[in-house]
């Protein structure tokens, strides 16, 4: 990965992202969109969202080959240190390291921020999504059964959390995206 940067994502990566998404809307269960995306679509979720929860990119060879992201868990106010998260490879580059090192960057991010835990649901099977989520300290929390109808099949979702800190009592608020003035 000598040739990869990662580092927060901006409005012009974009396109890339949605293509790459789409590939897995398209081809996969993993994600249970049955439409494609439109780049305005990844704009308006970027748009809403960057200043307070990362989106990150990896880039190889000046190419977004990459993403993972953060987003509100759920809306009530005792959920704001709880975040779900994504990550979308490329399909030429699984098996790198890349979602590791993004998902890598983007806890310490989260972390910095004060947010305590992180959430990532499943479609299942998905054996590498759940080894990666294992590998980074997820613990699976449960599975729901048959939530979504895709390439002809019910799909099971599972639930992995990580704990971003220890308990320590009431929290402080959570900070902005730190380095944004930086990349937008």
């Amino acid at each position: 990965m000598t040739d990869t940067t990662i580092r927060l994502a901006t409005a012009g990566d974009l396109p890339a992202v949605c293509a790459i998404v789409n590939h897995y809307i398209a081809t996969t269960a993993a994600n249970f969109r049955t439409e494609p995306q439109r780049p305005e679509e990844w704009h308006e979720q970027w748009e809403h969202g960057h200043r307070t929860h990362p989106w990150l990119v990896a880039e190889v060879a000046g190419e977004v080959a990459g993403i993972s992201y953060a987003f509100p868990w759920k809306q009530r106010a005792a959920y704001d240190w709880t975040v779900e998260c994504a990550v979308y490879l490329d399909a030429g580059h699984h098996g790198r390291g890349l979602g590791k090192a993004l998902y890598r960057r983007l806890f310490t991010l989260l972390a910095e921020q004060g947010f305590h835990s992180v959430i990532a649901g499943v479609a299942r099977p998905n054996p590498g999504s759940e080894a990666l989520h294992r590998s980074l300290g997820f613990r699976h929390v449960g599975t729901f059964r048959e939530t979504g109808y895709k390439k002809d099949a019910w799909r099971d979702v599972g639930y992995w959390q990580r704990m971003l800190s220890e308990d320590s009592g009431a929290p402080a608020p959570t900070g902005p995206v730190p380095g944004l003035q930086d990349a937008v």
